[in-house]
C-alpha cells in the first residue's frame, strides 16, 4: 500500500527549483508553501534553534546561544512580511531583528550560574525561556518575561526545574507550562560519574503570572523495588548499567492535548513516551514505542555510505534488523473525534559522555560484532560495507547466551509515527518513505556531501522535530529532517493514511541557505501579518530563521 501510494504521488508531482530553493509538491489543490521570510543570525556558524511566535508583536523569538552571545535570545519582527516570494531565497535576508539579550543578568545569582539557554515557548504576553545551569548537571531555570505590543521583553521572575531543562510548552490556555528536564550525563561523566535523574516540571499560571514555584515529578516510582516498578514495560529501554530508571530516563520534547488534561513527552533514549496528567500533576504511564520491522520491503533502508559511487542509495530490507524508534520532536492533534500524537523518530545514543569501553554502539562490521548463524544465514555477506557493515547498531542489545546476535538495534525509525492517544497503539508509521523521498528529490550536490551520504549508515535524515496546524480547516503535519536540510508537509485528514504534499528545503549544496532545520513554530492565519498560514523554522547549522507562507 504505501510503495503504491509513493510511486503514485512521485508520478503526480512537480518539482520546482528556485535559485537553490527546491519545492516538491503534489499537483492537487491542496495549499502549498513559499518562502517569504529569511533572517541570517549568524550566517555560516550556525545557532538559531527554537522559534516562537509572538501574536501582538507579531515578531519571531528564537534561542541565541554562541560564544559571543551565550544564553540569549533575540526577536525579529514580521510586520513587514509580504507574501511575496524571495527572489534569491539561499542568500536572502529580508527580515530586521532586534538586539541579542542575554539572560544572564536575569537569571544568575541565589547560587545559579547560566550555562546557555536550551528553548522558549511564548502564550500570550507572556514568554518562557529554558535556561540550563553551568554545570548542566545542576537544577535549571525557566526564565519569565512579559512582552509587550512592540515585542519588548521585561524580566518577571525566574523558577528552579530540574536538570537540563530541553523541551517546553504551555497548554492552549495557558494555565500551565510543562518543561522537560532532561538530566543529561556530565561532559566527563566518564572521571565523574554525575548522571542526574531525568524530570518533568508543572508550573501553572493563573492570570498571565507564572507561580514561584515548579511542580517536578521524577521517575523514582519506576526504579527497581520501587511502588510502580511493575508498570514499567520491559520495551522502556533503559540502557546504561548501573543506572536507575530515574537516572536513566531523559525527557526531551512535550506536546499537550488540546483540552488541557494531558502532557506527552518523549523519553528519546529510551523509546517511549511519557503520559503526564495535568489535573492530577502525575505520571500516569510510560508507553513504549516498540520497535520498527526492517526487515519488510516497506520498511526498507539504506544502511551503506559505501554502496557504490554511482548508486549509493540502496533501499534493502534486512530480517531480523530492528528500529527502535527514540522519537525526539512530537505533535497532538484530532481528527474524527479521536485524540493522537506524532512522533518525529530522530533515534539518539550517550556514546559522546562515556568512556570507550562502555559505549553502546557499534558498527556491525566490527570483529565483536558475531551474527549467529540461525538468525543470520549470509553473516559473512551482510558484515560488508557494501551491507551492513558499516551500520550502527546498539551493541548491548540482541545478543543471545554465546555472545552472538540473533538480532540487531539500530538507532531511530528514520520516519514519522501516529499514535492513538487514548492507547498509545501506532496507527501510521511513514515506513522508508522519508528516505524515497529525500534520494529522489535533492540534488545530487547535496546528495553527495556527508551529511547526507555519510549518515546512511548512522541514523539517515534524521527526522528531528514536528508541528501540527490547520490550513483551511484542515490539519497539516510539518516533519524536520535534520541532515537532509528539508521540511515535509502532510495532511492528516485520515491519521492511519497521511498524504504527502510538500517537500520543502532551501540550499543547493549544503554551502548556502538553511541547513539543519531543529525548531519549528507554526503561525494560523488568523494571526499571521500576511494573513495567511505561515511556518517558521530556525536552522541550528546555518543559523537562519525561514517563514513559509502556506495558501
Amino acid at each position: 500500500m504505501r510503495a503504491k501510494f509513493l510511486k503514485s504521488i512521485v508520478l503526480a508531482a512537480t518539482l520546482v527549483t528556485l535559485s537553490g530553493c527546491a519545492v516538491f509538491e503534489t499537483s492537487n489543490a491542496a495549499p502549498k508553501a513559499t518562502l517569504v521570510g529569511r533572517y541570517a543570525l549568524n550566517p555560516g556558524a550556525g545557532v538559531a534553534e527554537i522559534v516562537a511566535y509572538h501574536a501582538t508583536s507579531r515578531s519571531v523569538f528564537m534561542t541565541v546561544d554562541t560564544p559571543k552571545a551565550p544564553s540569549s535570545f533575540q526577536r525579529i519582527s514580521l510586520s513587514n512580511l509580504s507574501s511575496t516570494a524571495l527572489a534569491n531565497p539561499t542568500t536572502a535576508s529580508n527580515l530586521s531583528a532586534g538586539p541579542v539579550i542575554s539572560v544572564e543578568p536575569d537569571v544568575n545569582g541565589s547560587g545559579f550560574k547560566a550555562g546557555g539557554v536550551q528553548t522558549l515557548a511564548i502564550s500570550g504576553n507572556l514568554m518562557a525561556i529554558a535556561v540550563q545551569a553551568s554545570p548542566k548537571t545542576d537544577l535549571g531555570v525557566v526564565a519569565f518575561y512579559r512582552l509587550d505590543a512592540q515585542g519588548n521583553a521585561a524580566f518577571l521572575k525566574k523558577v528552579s526545574v530540574g536538570s537540563l531543562p530541553d523541551g517546553m510548552a504551555f497548554s492552549p490556555d495557558g494555565s500551565k507550562l510543562v518543561v522537560a528536564n532532561e538530566g543529561e550525563l556530565s561532559v566527563d561523566f566518564a572521571k565523574d560519574g554525575i548522571d542526574p535523574v531525568g524530570s518533568i516540571s508543572i508550573i501553572s499560571v493563573a492570570n498571565g503570572v507564572p507561580a514561584d514555584k515548579a511542580i517536578t515529578l521524577d521517575f523514582s516510582e519506576f526504579n527497581a523495588g520501587a511502588s510502580r516498578a511493575g508498570e514499567l514495560s520491559p520495551e522502556v529501554r533503559i540502557g546504561r548499567a548501573g543506572a536507575t530508571v530515574a537516572q536513566d530516563i531523559e525527557p526531551e520534547y512535550v506536546a499537550i492535548s488540546a483540552d488541557n488534561s494531558q502532557a506527552f513527552v518523549t523519553l528519546q533514549e529510551n523509546n517511549a513516551v511519557a503520559v503526564v496528567n495535568l489535573r492530577t500533576n502525575r505520571i500516569d504511564r510510560i508507553v513504549p514505542m516498540g520497535y520498527k520491522n526492517h526487515g519488510l520491503a516497506a520498511n526498507a533502508i539504506a544502511a551503506s555510505d559505501k554502496v557504490s559511487a554511482s548508486s549509493p542509495f540502496v533501499l534493502k530490507p534486512y530480517v531480523n534488523l530492528l528500529g527502535i524508534y527514540m522519537p525526539d520532536g512530537i505533535a497532538t492533534f484530532s481528527a474524527n473525534g479521536t485524540n493522537y500524537f506524532i512522533t518525529a523518530n530522530e533515534g539518539d545514543d550517550r556514546d559522546d559522555f562515556l568512556a570507550k569501553d562502555q559505549k553502546e554502539t557499534q558498527r556491525v562490521g566490527h570483529s565483536s560484532m558475531v551474527l549467529g548463524s540461525s538468525a543470520f544465514a549470509n553473516a559473512a555477506d551482510l558484515k560488508k560495507e557494501t551491507e551492513l557493515g558499516r551500520l550502527t547498531v546498539i551493541s548491548t542489545m540482541g545478543r543471545n547466551s554465546n555472545g552472538q546476535y540473533e538480532k540487531l538495534y539500530t538507532l531511530g525509525g528514520r520516519s514519522f509515527s501516529i499514535y492513538n492517544a487514548n492507547t498509545g497503539a501506532q496507527v501510521y508509521d511513514s515506513g522508508s518513505d522519508l528516505e524515497k523521498l529525500a534520494y529522489s528529490i535533492m540534488p545530487s550536490a547535496l546528495l553527495g556531501k556527508e551529511q547526507v551520504l555519510g549518515r546512511l549508515d548512522n541514523k539517515g535524515p534524521e527526522p528531528e522535530s514536528v508541528v501540527v496546524g490547520q490550513v483551511n480547516r484542515k490539519t497539516y503535519a510539518f516533519v524536520a529532517l535534520e541532515r537532509a536540510s528539508a521540511i515535509l508537509m502532510y495532511d492528516l485528514t485520515d491519521p492511519a493514511a497521511p498524504k504527502f504534499i510538500q517537500w520543502l528545503q532551501n540550499t543547493s549544496d549544503l554551502s548556502n541557505g538553511d541547513i539543519s532545520p531543529e525548531g519549528l513554530s507554526f503561525v494560523p492565519a488568523s494571526q499571521s501579518p500576511t494573513g495567511h498560514a505561515l511556518l517558521i523554522a530556525g536552522y541550528e547549522v546555518s543559523g537562519t530563521v525561514a517563514v513559509w507562507e502556506i495558501k
